[in-house]
Parts: C-alpha cells; sequence; structure tokens
C-alpha cells in the first residue's frame, strides 16, 4: 500500500520587526532574548505551548554571529517547551525555508502532531567585518581565496543578463533603479520592513555618486495536523554544485526549478499560472539581477517577460496577476538571513489570511544560489476545491559538473608551455569611496583531456581595464612564470586564505585579520 503522507496546516504565525536590536534602531535584545519573543505566537493559538513536540531551528552559523551552541535546545528553553524533540538546521540563507520542510515532514510522516518552526537571525551581534567572514564561508573554498563573494555571484548573474538580453551599463543601472524605486514603494508601507522609506530614481542614482551604503538585517510558525484555515500544499528544495566556475550558465538557477518543480508537483500543479489573481509571490531578491530569473524560474512569467515583469504593475503589482513581493523583498524589508525565508511564510499566511489571496508562494536561495528552496501555502478550501493529484517532475534542467580531482590549474600548466583558453565572464570589485577598482574576478575556459573545464582566477584591480575590454569567447593566455600563475600576463593573486582563524585577507605585503582594525 502507497505511504499517504497526512496534510500539514498553520495554525498560527508571528514575526518581529526586521531591524537591528541594538538599543538605537530597536530595543536591545541578545540572541536568546529575540528567541524568547518568539513566545508570542501562541497568543491567540489553538495550539499551546505544552501541545508542542519538536521545535526546528533555521539559523545560518548561529555560534559565528551571536556565540550560541546548542542553539535548538536552548531556544526550547527559554520558551519553556524543554523536552520536545529539538534541531538547528543551517543551510546559510535558506536556513528558514528548511526549518519549515522538516517541520513539515514531521507532521506529514505521522511523527509529530505539532511542530514550533523558528527562523532567527541575530547578524549586529558580530562586526562587519566578522560578519563578511562568516557569510564568506558559503562560498567553495578555492574561489573564496581568489575573491569571489557573494555580491560578486550577484555581479556575474547581472552581466550573464546584460549580456543576454544586450543591455548596456548605462541600460542595467537604469533597470536596476527602477527595481529599486519598486522594492522601496513596498517597503515605505509595511511596518515590519527595516528600510521603510521610499527611494526615487534621482535620490538612487544619487547613491550612485556618494556610494551610500545600507545593510539589513529576523519570525515564526506553528505547523499542525489539526485542519485550519491555511495548509502547506507543496514542498520542495533543490541543490546545485558548490562551484561557481563548473556551471553551466549563469541566467537561470536549476536549484530553483527543481525545487519549484517538485512543489508543484506535491500540489498537484500543472501550471502554476492557473493561479493568476489568487496567488502572491514572495521571492529572494538580494541582488537586482536575481528577482527577474526568479519569476521566470519558478514558472510565473514567460522568458520573454523577464526584464519588463517587476516592472508591469498589472503583472505583478498589487491589484496584478502575480502580486510580487508587496512587503518590499529582500532588498527593502531586509534580508537577516537564515530568517529571511520564514518571514516570507509568515507574511504569505498573513497575505492569505488577511488579503484574500488563496494561495501564497515562498522562495528562498541559500548559499551561492545552490540551496534553494519554495513551498506553497493555500486555503484550505481553495485546496480542496480544485485537483490536486501529486506528480513526479520531469524534465530539468542539467546541473554543470565539477572538475575531477586531477584537472587543476597546476596540472594544465605542467608541461611549462603556455596554454590558450576562451574568457568565459568577469567582475571587478571597486572601493566604495575613491570609486577605483580593488580586485577582478575571471572565469577562463580551456581544453584538458579533450575536455573543457572552466576556471576561476583572482587579479589585481589595475588589471580592471584589461579585462573590462574582453568578451564571451575571446583567446585568453595562461602560463607560469617565476612561481606566478598569469592570465594575459597579468599575475594571478589570492585575497582569501582560510586557516583556522577563518578568513585573512592578503594586503600589501603581509596578512590583514578581518577585524575591521589595520
Amino acid at each position: 500500500m502507497e505511504f499517504q503522507p497526512r496534510k500539514v496546516y498553520v495554525a498560527a504565525s508571528y514575526m518581529a520587526p526586521v531591524g537591528r536590536y541594538n538599543g538605537r534602531e530597536r530595543e536591545a535584545l541578545t540572541f536568546l532574548e529575540l528567541a524568547e519573543k518568539a513566545g508570542e505566537v501562541f497568543a491567540g493559538s489553538p495550539v499551546r505551548p505544552r501541545d508542542i513536540e519538536a521545535v526546528v531551528v533555521g539559523s545560518q552559523s548561529p555560534v559565528a554571529f551571536s556565540g550560541v551552541d546548542n542553539t535548538a535546545a536552548k531556544i526550547a528553553g527559554v520558551l519553556g517547551i524543554s523536552g520536545a524533540k529539538s534541531v538547528l538546521i543551517d543551510t546559510a540563507s535558506s536556513s528558514g525555508a528548511s526549518a519549515v520542510e522538516n517541520a513539515y515532514l514531521q507532521i506529514a510522516s505521522g511523527r509529530s502532531d505539532h511542530v514550533l518552526a523558528i527562523g532567527i537571525q541575530k547578524m549586529s551581534d558580530a562586526s562587519t567585518a566578522d560578519a563578511t567572514r562568516i557569510v564568506a564561508g558559503v562560498i567553495d573554498r578555492d574561489e573564496a581565496e581568489f575573491g569571489l563573494t557573494m555580491p560578486a555571484c550577484g555581479a556575474l548573474v547581472a552581466r550573464a543578463l546584460m549580456e543576454r538580453l544586450g543591455l548596456s551599463e548605462e541600460e542595467w543601472t537604469a533597470y536596476s533603479a527602477l527595481l529599486t524605486q519598486r522594492a522601496q514603494r513596498f517597503a515605505a508601507g509595511n511596518p515590519d520592513a527595516h528600510l521603510r522609506f521610499e527611494l526615487p530614481i534621482e535620490e538612487y542614482y544619487r547613491q550612485i555618486a556618494s556610494e551610500k551604503n545600507y545593510r539589513y538585517w529576523w519570525p515564526l510558525r506553528i505547523l499542525t495536523a489539526k485542519p485550519q484555515e491555511v495548509l502547506v500544499a507543496g514542498v520542495g528544495s533543490g541543490t546545485d554544485i558548490p562551484t561557481i566556475a563548473d556551471r553551466n550558465y549563469f541566467h537561470s538557477f536549476p536549484a530553483t526549478v527543481r525545487a519549484a518543480g517538485e512543489a508543484y508537483g506535491m500540489a498537484g500543479i500543472r501550471d502554476i499560472r492557473g493561479f493568476a489573481g489568487k496567488l502572491h509571490v514572495n521571492m529572494h531578491d538580494p541582488f537586482n539581477g536575481f528577482g527577474p530569473i526568479n519569476l521566470v524560474d519558478l514558472g510565473v512569467v514567460p522568458r520573454h517577460r523577464l526584464l519588463d515583469s517587476l516592472l508591469d504593475d498589472k503583472l505583478t503589482g498589487p491589484n496584478g496577476l502575480f502580486p510580487t513581493n508587496l512587503t518590499g523583498g529582500l532588498k527593502g524589508r531586509g534580508h537577516p538571513l537564515g530568517a529571511s525565508w520564514m518571514i516570507q511564510v509568515v507574511e504569505n499566511h498573513r497575505l492569505i489570511l488577511e488579503k484574500g489571496f488563496a494561495a501564497g508562494l515562498s522562495h528562498s536561495i541559500g548559499g551561492p544560489i545552490n540551496n534553494n528552496i519554495v513551498i506553497l501555502l493555500e486555503r484550505s478550501d481553495h485546496f480542496a476545491a480544485r485537483l490536486h493529484e501529486p506528480y513526479k517532475p520531469w524534465g530539468l534542467p542539467t546541473l554543470g559538473r565539477l572538475k575531477p580531482k586531477d584537472v587543476t590549474v597546476e596540472a594544465l600548466l605542467a608541461g611549462g608551455e603556455p596554454v590558450e583558453g576562451s574568457f568565459v565572464t568577469a567582475t571587478t570589485r571597486f572601493d566604495h569611496v575613491s570609486g577605483s577598482p580593488l580586485n577582478t574576478v575571471i572565469v577562463v575556459s580551456c581544453r584538458m583531456e579533450d575536455r573543457r573545464y572552466s576556471f576561476l582566477f583572482g587579479l589585481g584591480g589595475e588589471n580592471h581595464e584589461a579585462i573590462a575590454g574582453l568578451t564571451p569567447g575571446d583567446r585568453v593566455r595562461l602560463e607560469r612564470s617565476g612561481g606566478e600563475i598569469l592570465v594575459n600576463r597579468m599575475p594571478v593573486r589570492r585575497f582569501y586564505r582560510k586557516t583556522l582563524d577563518g578568513a585573512m585577507e592578503i594586503a600589501g605585503a603581509g596578512w590583514k585579520k578581518f577585524t575591521g582594525k589595520p
């Protein structure tokens, strides 16, 4: 007899406003004091604290950020529900999503009847430099040493879209200004958002000139087997390979397509566009290139609408076919890493109960776009009234392949002769005050053992102009000289070294630890 999972419902939801709980912007609270606030979810909930059989906590690196180990058991303790099973889930910025997935499975499998899922993050316990080091830990070690960071990943995605759509730098900047204006328009009306203000296009350009910089910063839900107004209709997750250089392309995220396919298959939805006018989409948009890609990968809009979909209120505005990120998204509402996706779920739960939506789609990206999760909440009566026969998704995108262990730059250049390769892509980091280029990440494709492999390198900022003139497919020369690896005669540099103390940056002639101090 085939196993039939139990239906899983949302009994209650709660979130604290997003912001820095440091005594200046919001009240001063420790990590565990923030967790204690989660007890407010039980106010008016049909599930009581003593009914909770498991606590699932989603948080990215809580030990590194806040010095809190054995995290889930401690949170169960401060909430007065010790005795329940407890587990910490850490899948980088999709930790909150993974916590809900784990909580769902506990109930669907019959192991528990009532589970408390929590997403919590307190990034302001760490300095900016230390937070940068912690976040960089999700990047492949070798690629991180050459200077790859999460913003660099976002920049490579943006470049891929620019090249695919034929956009100039000026056109992409204008597009980014419009997307940011949209996010801040909705964030300004969200009382729980961190950045509650509008940002006109004119101000966006002024901030480009002045390099003004903003930072972000935390919620939870009770899942139950007892019928409620809202149920979890679909849950899906997907991964991609850990390295950036070995991926087939950057203009789409296979992990999202796979996660969405699994969620829709579980919910029995053949075409999510059949939910037009009834669905709110809450997707992961920390960088301007991610949002338009997400809507296509989720199957919400066709690929030919990728560029304009978020700018067309008839499609994605409050009264559009697929209202999207109406609370401001990650850029406007805030992005407290492991808690962000739980916020999305709470917001969708509220929108279903309070604004008349039939369903809410939440989408989260973890790591360097390689640990993605999609969850569909739906009104129970709406789910019961439609066909929902589950199916296995098919035709999912293939992934790139990691290079074999013996395929290395050292092996490539072992013959002592220069090697011809081709340019794939690159991005450069600039000083936020002077505008001077600091370092460049470049991806080069070379043939080795009758196959082509891509390699990622770091170059000094002084080489920016030479790299900026390259287009995909241009010939690139790799060679070794005097112990150095050269790319078109430019020396390869390693900007970070992973040590037992964390990430170290090579500055000048020596080492500089990421403490924010000279």
